[in-house]
C-alpha cells in the first residue's frame, strides 16, 4: 500500500506542475495578444512572438520572483540584451518591460500604457516579444510579468 499511495501522490504532483505550466503558457499568450491589440488600436503591425526572447524574459521573471525585486537589470547585474544573447537570440536593439502584482495580462497592460518608457516598447518599431510570466504565492506581489521587445536583424546569404 506504501507503493501505491507514492506513485499517487506522484501523480498528483506531477498533476499540478502540469497545471501550473500550463497557467504560465496560457498568461503568456494572453499577454501577447493584448499587446497586439494595443499595437492594433494604434494601427501598428502586431509583434511575432520569439521563443528565444521568452527564454530571455522567463529568466528575469523567475528572477524577480525568487529575489522579490522589480526591475530589468538581474539580480546578477545581467540587462536584457546579456539574458537574450544567452538564450541565443542575434536580434537589435533588446529593451524589456517589467512588473510585479498584477493578476491579469489586461492589467499589467493597462499599467504599462500609462508609463511613458513602457509605451516606447510596445509602440515602438520592433518586430518581436517574448513574454515571460512567473506566479509565486509566497512573494508579495505573487505575479510576475517581463516581456523583452527587439527587431530581428537581416541576414544576407
Amino acid at each position: 500500500m506504501v507503493i501505491g499511495m507514492r506513485n499517487l501522490m506522484a501523480l498528483a504532483c506531477a498533476a499540478l506542475l502540469a497545471g501550473a505550466q500550463a497557467q504560465v503558457v496560457n498568461f503568456r499568450q494572453e499577454l501577447l495578444d493584448a499587446v497586439n491589440a494595443e499595437r492594433k488600436a494604434q494601427s501598428l503591425d502586431p509583434f511575432c512572438l520569439n521563443e528565444l526572447l521568452m527564454d530571455a524574459a522567463q529568466v528575469q521573471a523567475n528572477d524577480m520572483a525568487e529575489n522579490n525585486f522589480i526591475k530589468s537589470a538581474g539580480s546578477d547585474g545581467s540587462t536584457p540584451e546579456k539574458r537574450a544573447k544567452a538564450q541565443g537570440f542575434d536580434g537589435a536593439l533588446v529593451t524589456e518591460v517589467v512588473g510585479a502584482g498584477y493578476r491579469s495580462a489586461e492589467s499589467i497592460i493597462a499599467a504599462w500604457t500609462k508609463s511613458a518608457s513602457a509605451k516606447k516598447a510596445i509602440f515602438g518599431k520592433f518586430t518581436v516579444m517574448g513574454p515571460g510570466y512567473t506566479f509565486d504565492k509566497t512573494r508579495k506581489f505573487v505575479h510576475f510579468w517581463a516581456v523583452d521587445f527587439a527587431q530581428v536583424r537581416a541576414h544576407s546569404n
